[in-house]
């Protein structure tokens, strides 16, 4: 059997563009965050927001604390999702 690490190790040392490497990463930025959209919204707000270091989570940030570590089940295969990225 081949492991899945050796399989991302070797593409990604040898062909970084590959399609596997490219929906993996996608499916990773939808799935977790949809990161063009937050890289979208800290564009318009850029300049006008305040950092502060608290002491406690915010009750802002509980819906995002509640969502790290869930996985996501698919809708479709792997194939099928491969062939939609191309």
């Amino acid at each position: 059997t081949f492991s899945a690490d050796l399989i991302y190790d070797t593409l990604r040392r040898h062909d970084p563009d590959h399609l596997l490497l490219r929906c993996a990463r996608a499916d990773a930025a939808r799935g977790l965050l949809d990161v063009a959209r937050l890289g979208e919204l800290l564009s318009r707000i850029r300049g006008r927001i305040r950092v502060q270091r608290l002491e406690r989570v915010s009750p802002f940030a509980v819906p995002a604390m509640m969502e790290i570590g869930r996985e996501r089940a698919p809708g479709s295969s792997a194939a099928e999702m491969m062939l939609e990225q191309a």
